[in-house]
């Protein structure tokens, strides 16, 4: 019964002391760092460390809603491809079936492209239709057949 008052006194007393002085002895503005990795069990939801453009790389192309169609270079099958333009006046072609930022040329028409266009995994079918600006106009109508 003695031993079992001495041990139940050496918890309660000297244990806490114990922890205490660790606690003083270290060193100042040191931060705890957590070793382990962090994991994350999805059970069927999307992995809030992945990120959302994981479809569409910065580096791969950019966003096709910032897009324009400039212009089309119709071959034989396979052959043809299409001129678009960024935001910075950047021009970038693609075949059918290349991706280009988020979205994959599916088809080019005569004055058009059909792209299929993946937002956060999310896949929807665009049509850009080929933008004629002011100087395109002035062109075609100086030539002969042109518009008037």
């Amino acid at each position: 019964m003695i031993r079992a008052s001495l041990l139940v006194w050496a918890l309660l007393v000297i244990a806490p002391r114990a922890v205490i002085s660790q606690e003083a002895t270290a060193p100042e503005g040191l931060d705890v760092v957590r070793v382990e990795p962090a994991s994350y069990h999805d059970d069927g939801r999307r992995d809030p460390f992945v990120p959302l453009t994981s479809g569409a790389d910065p580096g791969e192309g950019p966003r096709f809603e910032t897009l324009r169609l400039t212009g089309i270079f119709l071959g034989a099958p396979g052959n043809s491809l299409v001129v678009l333009e960024d935001p910075m006046r950047r021009g970038h072609f693609a075949r059918v079936g290349e991706k280009i930022g988020n979205a994959r040329l599916l088809a080019i028409h005569s004055e058009s492209a059909d792209f299929e266009v993946d937002d956060y995994g999310s896949v929807r079918l665009e049509s850009l239709r080929l933008d004629r600006t002011d100087s395109d106009r002035a062109l075609n109508a100086v030539r002969p057949g042109g518009a008037q």
